[in-house]
């Protein structure tokens, strides 16, 4: 029987050719749309999931109040506290990233990104393999290097076993490689390259429990359960910091506590972008959502383009209906038949929806700025999924068209009573194509004001003079020295015109410290940076009263602030200047001297946060301003220069207008991978509808013919076969406006500062929507309108 089913369906295809292939198309489009959607999100959502009991492994952070976000950084305390007092909580470690250094063995120097100091046991709670080396005493010894293959491969080559080489860190201290990292076995939040252990690194801040030192990472114990056990830790870690309060005669009050969470550690990818961490994620949930979501809609126009073709041929199918139940076919076998013929249709589309999506993948990977591939292990992680969505799509599309062409009932049909049955299936179908073109009006508009809250960001005048800025890190204390007592010569390279030192630049990681304002009670946690006097003036920040460091007033470096208009109005300062100010710790308050005007240093996505400026010499950046001409030159003259300043270690440089941008990366990317999905929902949608116009122009030709005979033009035609599909997307237009404006609203609402909603994407994609459903019908409109009347009169 079942063989009989699909003997039926080749020969329907047959007979259909066209719109066979139109049906064909716009499946196989939704499936391979489908397929690379997967992909992502399924490396998204496997993030740290192939770590031995990762159900077990969690990542500390803090929350203060009723406050979204967080922060990451934890006193170095915490990790071998947890454990010695928590029975719930088994093991416990710290990791501090040190950013990008200077690595070296024997005459081989790389500049290295991620590497981390970490505590000694951090391999007993983070269960990374090695490919060589013990795991369980790798980190147990001063001065030991877990490396990454890569990196073992980038210094030793071929070397079967690096185990017991020398890697010297920044020119100043030898480690010993323990052991080689094997490469991951899925993906991972944890990007570095290199875990040193160090026991002079973290110094006085190991007995401290008011610091922002490290991340803190635990393992609990079996069956513990992680909502006890962040109480627990929220009750001991606050004991501790209030007697260190206490012990120094500070006053505190309940807001100068957290409250202590635990993150899975599978969560960290997607669920980090409110938390402060020391490698912000690129992971972000609702972009997952949103490519389900379009992936959903593609298929489901996809799907609703099968309904529409398959119910506008219901009157042609009517007569086989009727005859096969006059030879007894029950109307079970009806409704399978045409659910064989759906399904069959999808299937046919599966191995061209595969071969779409290897074609796609190289852009897919280039606009995701991802590494995906289409091998045997993605075909057998995927096949599963592929083939329920083709029965979900299939029965999903052929089940009304199945109900009803099995309804007809044979005396009608056979007696030619089929209006009223032709006029439930037009309705439909006119229902359908609202549906579609709402779903992909919807699309577009989201799309379009992705783009342009991207576009936004980028344009925004961000409160600071991000162009021309040439940003070159420091490696060492020694090169801070030198780079003050010679700013003077370096002053001189032709086109260099302002120089100065900072801890950090807008759009990077800035340090946080506890600090109290006089007269209040309690203390809060500031944003800081540190600079020297010239920072405000490279940048262009506008001090808005007071002043800003200057060497003119030496004592600026130990006791003067300066903070900008968020600290004002979070703090309530009436009179900011003169205000007292001071480090917790510190045995007197320093002095307020300098309001700055509000600018962005962490992206437009987040609201500009309270700021404190220090000119304490914790600074480690160099800025220079220079002039656009002669780049080349002037680069070339620095770095010939910077080898007086740190002859050890080769010239690092970055543009800050190019790493603000980069900000905006993912945003960016996630905005252009929509763009190709909206595109092809509008192509699938048009692709629909093409077919419904050249059926619908088909049964209408005699009219046409007898219209023509009776004097219309063509211009008249071609609008009378176009005005109902017009009004149809119209309609969609209108439907599609309030759900797509309360979208693109809920979108916006995560960015601080944001576009304005207003009428023109609407009015645009609206139109756009029309005149792509003008130009389809249009074809088949003045093929039938130019066609002679008298061949479609013959037969009458």
């Amino acid at each position: 029987m079942l063989q009989n089913y699909f003997t039926l369906a080749l020969r329907n295809f047959a007979k259909q050719k066209g719109y066979f292939l139109l049906n064909v198309v716009g499946l196989s489009i939704g499936l391979a749309v489908a397929v690379l959607i997967l992909l992502y999100i399924g490396q998204e959502q496997a993030y740290d999931r192939h770590l031995p009991h990762q159900e077990r492994i969690f990542r500390v952070y803090r929350q203060w109040g009723d406050k979204a976000g967080g922060t990451v950084f934890t006193p170095f305390l915490v990790a071998p506290t947890l454990p010695e007092r928590l029975p719930d909580v088994q093991k416990a470690a710290w990791v501090m990233g040190y950013g990008e250094v200077l690595l070296a063995h024997e005459e081989k120097s790389l500049y290295v990104e991620g590497v981390a100091m970490v505590d000694t046991n951090w391999l007993d709670v983070m269960p990374l393999t090695l490919q060589a080396g013990n795991p369980q005493t790798a980190l147990h010894q001063p001065y030991a290097a877990v490396i990454s293959a890569d990196l073992a491969h980038r210094f030793f080559g071929d070397a079967p076993n690096p185990v017991g080489q020398l890697l010297r860190f920044n020119g100043e201290h030898d480690y010993t490689v323990t052991g080689v990292l094997a490469p991951a076995e899925g993906p991972t939040h944890l990007t570095h390259e290199a875990y040193l252990t160090d026991p002079e690194f973290y110094g006085d801040n190991w007995q401290h429990w008011t610091g922002n030192n490290a991340a803190t990472y635990v393992a609990l114990q079996p069956g513990a359960d992680p909502k006890a056990a962040e109480q627990k830790i929220t009750e001991l870690c606050n004991g501790f910091i209030a007697k260190e309060y206490q012990s120094i005669s500070m006053q505190y009050g309940e807001d100068d506590f957290p409250t202590w969470r635990l993150q899975p550690v599978a969560d960290i990818h997607l669920h980090s972008a409110q938390l402060r961490e020391p490698e912000p994620s690129t992971g972000d949930a609702r972009n997952l959502y949103i490519f389900g979501l379009v992936a959903g809609v593609v298929l489901l126009i996809a799907g609703i383009n099968y309904m529409n073709l398959a119910t506008a041929q219901a009157a042609r199918r009517a007569r086989e209906v009727g005859v096969r139940k006059v030879t007894g076919a029950t109307k079970e076998q009806l409704l399978t038949q045409f659910l064989v013929e759906a399904v069959g249709q999808t299937l046919v589309a599966l191995p061209l929806a595969w071969l779409l999506a290897e074609a796609a993948l190289p852009l897919f990977n280039q606009v995701t700025d991802r590494a995906f591939t289409l091998g045997w292990a993605a075909l057998v992680h995927l096949l599963p999924w592929m083939l329920a969505l083709v029965l979900v799509v299939g029965v999903g599309a052929g089940l009304y068209p199945a109900f009803f062409l099995a309804a007809y009932r044979p005396a009608d049909v056979l007696k030619g009573g089929k209006q009223a049955r032709r006029s439930a299936s037009g309705t439909l179908r006119k229902g359908l194509v609202v549906a579609q073109f709402t779903l992909a009006i919807v699309l577009a508009v989201v799309m379009t004001f992705i783009y342009r809250q991207v576009r936004f960001m980028q344009d925004q005048e961000l409160g600071f003079q991000a162009s021309q800025l040439l940003v070159v890190p420091l490696n060492s204390e020694e090169g801070l020295q030198r780079i003050q007592s010679l700013r003077s010569e370096l002053l001189r390279i032709p086109h260099v015109e302002q120089v100065t030192t900072t801890s950090t630049v807008p759009g990077q990681p800035h340090a946080d410290y506890t600090m109290d304002i006089a007269g209040r009670e309690g203390h809060i946690n500031a944003n800081i940076y540190f600079t020297d006097t010239e920072f405000a003036s490279t940048l262009g920040l506008y001090v808005q009263e007071g002043r800003y460091f200057s060497a003119d007033h030496p004592s600026d470096t130990g006791n003067a602030f300066v903070v900008n208009e968020a600290f004002v109005q979070e703090h309530q300062l009436a009179n900011p200047v003169g205000h007292g100010l001071k480090f917790v710790g510190d045995d007197q308050f320093g002095t307020i001297i300098g309001v700055v005007k509000d600018f962005h240093y962490r992206g437009l996505d987040r609201k500009i946060q309270p700021l404190v400026f220090s000119a304490k010499p914790w600074q480690y950046q160099v800025v220079m301003k220079v002039a656009a001409q002669d780049l080349r030159t002037t680069l070339a003259s620095v770095e010939g220069f910077w080898r007086q300043i740190e002859p050890a270690h080769p010239m690092r440089y970055s543009f800050l207008d190019d790493d603000f941008a980069a900000l905006y990366g993912e945003q960016e990317r996630f905005g252009q991978t929509l763009l190709y999905a909206t595109l092809l929902t509008l192509f699938v949608a048009a692709l629909g509808m093409f077919g419904l116009a050249s059926f619908l122009a088909a049964q209408r030709t005699k009219e046409i013919g007898v219209r023509k005979v009776l004097g219309a033009s063509v211009p008249e035609l071609v609008v009378m076969l176009g005005k109902d599909f017009l009004k149809l997307v119209g309609i969609a237009s209108l439907v599609a406006a309030p759900l797509a404006y309360w979208l693109a609203q809920q979108w916006l609402a995560d960015f601080a500062y944001r576009t304005r909603l207003s009428a023109v994407p609407f009015l645009l994609v609206g139109g756009a929507a029309l005149l792509i459903a003008a130009l389809t019908v249009s074809y088949h409109s003045l093929r039938a309108a130019h066609a002679n009347p008298v061949e479609s009169l013959r037969s009458e």
